[in-house]
């Protein structure tokens, strides 16, 4: 077996072109799986089939490592099965069973629940135009689900009103530069347009739709719960 480790790890240097780096990870991983082969599952590594590659990710995943460790040694199984087959020691690669690793998900990426919503909003300080500009840009981040960057790059003629009652629409600029339209309605879009009559705020069709310093956008948003 250390034999074909070593070829497998040539394999990786002269025909795959991986990183130095790379190639001992992989190695390490495949070294640790023909243990769990030995040890737990009582065979030999070219005998394993899916579940048995997916038993020992489950293991290890129980064990914290990152999900880009994770990722190592799914690749590391991949490259060394998919070797075995061109050497023709297997028929089919049991490392193809191994779903995609995804990372997950973070709580700070979680949308927050309508209380705190409502909290937030109700805690803002209108009296006063900073307000009730706050007031809207935390309206539309929550009702509308937009990203900071997509908020901030909003100019004015982004908002089209009257296409019906109480109802507009919000061209947005998302990632790659893709612009979808929001229709803003009831609520969000009465404080929407009572936003834009305010003397204070930006009535230039290419100004952003935040206050602005020297002509950018910036958000100022205090809350404390």
């Amino acid at each position: 077996m250390i034999a074909l480790i070593d070829e497998y790890k040539k394999e990786l240097i002269s025909i795959a072109y991986f990183a130095e780096e790379t190639v001992q990870n992989y190695v390490s991983c495949i070294i640790s799986f023909i243990e769990y082969c030995k040890e737990n599952l009582k065979i030999e590594p070219a005998k394993c089939q899916g579940h048995h590659i997916l038993g020992w990710i489950t293991e290890i995943k129980k064990t914290g490592v990152s999900n880009s460790r994770l990722q190592h040694h799914r690749s590391a199984l991949k490259t060394f099965f998919a070797y075995l087959c061109k050497i023709k020691i297997i028929k089919k690669n049991p490392a193809s069973a191994i779903p995609i690793i995804r990372k997950k998900r973070s709580e700070l990426n979680r949308p927050i629940s309508k209380d705190i919503a409502f909290k937030l909003l109700r805690s803002i300080d209108q009296s006063m135009w900073i307000g009730r500009r706050n007031y809207l840009i935390i309206s539309i981040l929550w009702a509308l689900g937009l990203r900071l960057n997509e908020l901030t790059s909003l100019k004015v003629k982004s908002f089209e009103p009257g296409h019906g009652k109480r109802t507009g629409l919000l061209r947005v600029k998302g990632k790659n530069r893709k612009q979808r339209a929001l229709f803003v309605v009831d609520k969000l879009y009465d404080t929407l347009i009572e936003y834009l009559d305010d003397p204070q705020s930006p009535n230039k069709k290419m100004r952003p739709f935040s206050l602005w310093r020297k002509g950018q956008p910036y958000l100022m948003i205090g809350y404390s719960g």
